[in-house]
C-alpha cells in the first residue's frame, strides 16, 4: 500500500477528469435510492461518495472501505467538507482489507455495491468479489466498473504498472454468473484508459 499512499498526492490531478463520466454513468446504473446504505470499495480517495450521498439523501449512509490510509486520508478530507450539507447522508470510512471484508465490518448488510477501477486491482479478484457480494442484500444491486484489454499495448501496460493492476481480467464476468438482471456496457474510453471501460450491473437473486 506504500505507493498507493504516495499515489494519493496526485491521484485526483491526474485521473478526476478521465474517470468524471464513467462515474456519473456508474451512479446512474446503481440507481440508489433515499434511505439506502451504500458500500463503496476501493473508495480512494473518495470521487465517488458525494454523488452516492447526494442520491441516498440524510437518512442513508455512504460506506467507503480502502486499504491505502493514504487515499483515506484525502477521502476523509473531501467528506469534512461536505459533512455540514443537509442534503446528503453521512459519509463512513473505513480502513480495510477486501479480502477480509465481511458483512459485519460495514454494519450489517448493504441495499447498493459501487466497484469502481477496483477489480483489475485486488490481488485475489474471486476471493474479493465473493467477499464484496456477500456484503449486498438480497434484491441489492450491483455495479462495477473497470477497464479492459484482451492485449496489453504500451498504454496498458503503463495502466498496470501504475495502478498496481491486471487489466487484462474479464472482471465482469464474476458479477454475470451469480447475478440476475445482468447487463455489460462499454463506455466511451480514451487512449489514456489503456484499454475498454465497462460498466456492468446486476442484482442479487433473493
Amino acid at each position: 500500500m506504500a505507493w498507493y499512499d504516495f499515489f494519493a498526492n496526485f491521484y485526483d490531478r491526474s485521473l478526476d477528469g478521465l474517470y468524471r463520466d464513467a462515474r456519473a454513468a456508474a451512479l446512474q446504473a446503481l440507481a440508489p435510492a433515499p434511505g439506502q446504505r451504500v458500500l463503496d470499495l476501493p473508495t480512494g480517495t473518495g470521487p465517488s461518495t458525494e454523488g452516492l450521498a447526494r442520491a441516498v439523501g440524510p437518512t442513508g449512509r455512504v460506506i467507503g472501505v480502502d486499504l491505502s490510509r493514504g487515499m483515506l486520508r484525502r477521502a476523509t478530507a473531501r467528506a469534512t467538507r461536505l459533512r455540514d450539507d443537509p442534503a446528503l447522508a453521512p459519509i463512513e470510512l473505513l480502513h480495510g482489507d477486501v479480502h477480509a471484508l465481511t458483512p459485519e465490518l460495514t454494519g450489517g448488510p448493504v441495499d447498493a455495491l459501487h466497484v469502481f477501477l477496483g477489480m483489475s486491482t485486488f490481488p485475489r479478484p474471486d476471493d474479493a468479489f465473493e467477499r464484496l457480494w456477500a456484503t449486498l442484500r438480497p434484491g441489492g444491486r450491483c455495479v462495477v466498473v473497470d477497464v479492459f484489454a484482451a492485449k496489453l499495448g504500451f498504454q496498458g501496460r503503463m495502466v498496470n504498472l501504475v495502478a498496481r493492476a491486471d487489466i487484462r481480467r474479464r472482471s465482469w464476468e464474476l458479477l454475470e454468473r451469480v447475478a440476475t438482471d445482468f447487463t455489460r456496457t462499454d463506455l466511451p474510453s480514451r487512449r489514456q484508459h489503456g484499454g475498454t471501460l465497462f460498466l456492468a450491473v446486476g442484482v442479487k437473486p433473493g
